[in-house]
């Protein structure tokens, strides 16, 4: 095996679990909404899924700015190097830290996502013994 193989199997795996999160936050939104109550003048969500609630946008928000900043800190350092006089097929270094900020935002939607699928399952779960 090479380092850009290895490199290969991280960006396909992390690709894949971000798809994966973003499906499971979008879903996770789907399934508080079942569990409204109220008529249709007045929607209220169970107090205890507000908590999940909140950590499925925050996670869903770090998804778009592990991608967005990303995109920015990678732009930014193309156009530095495009500016410094580097040739489109030259090869240089990239500083390893460039990545640090996505890989943040990656692990924490991870995190957060799951974090809420737990407690929405402790909700479930209690309100299934309580018989709903």
């Amino acid at each position: 095996m090479r380092l850009k193989d290895a490199l290969q199997n991280y960006y396909d795996y992390s690709g894949k679990a971000s798809d994966i999160i973003r499906q499971l936050g979008l879903g996770a939104i789907a399934i508080i909404w079942i569990f409204r109550t109220g008529n249709q003048d007045s929607l209220a969500i169970p107090a205890q899924l507000f908590l999940p609630l909140k950590l499925i946008v925050i996670g869903l928000a770090f998804d778009l700015l592990q991608y967005a900043v990303g995109a920015f800190l990678w732009s930014a350092f193309h156009r530095h190097k495009e500016k410094s006089g580097i040739a489109e097929e030259q090869a240089f270094d990239a500083p390893k830290e460039i990545n640090w900020p996505a890989i943040f935002f990656f692990y924490s939607k991870v995190a957060l996502i799951l974090g809420a699928y737990w407690l929405m399952l402790r909700y479930l779960s209690a309100a299934i013994s309580a018989g709903i």
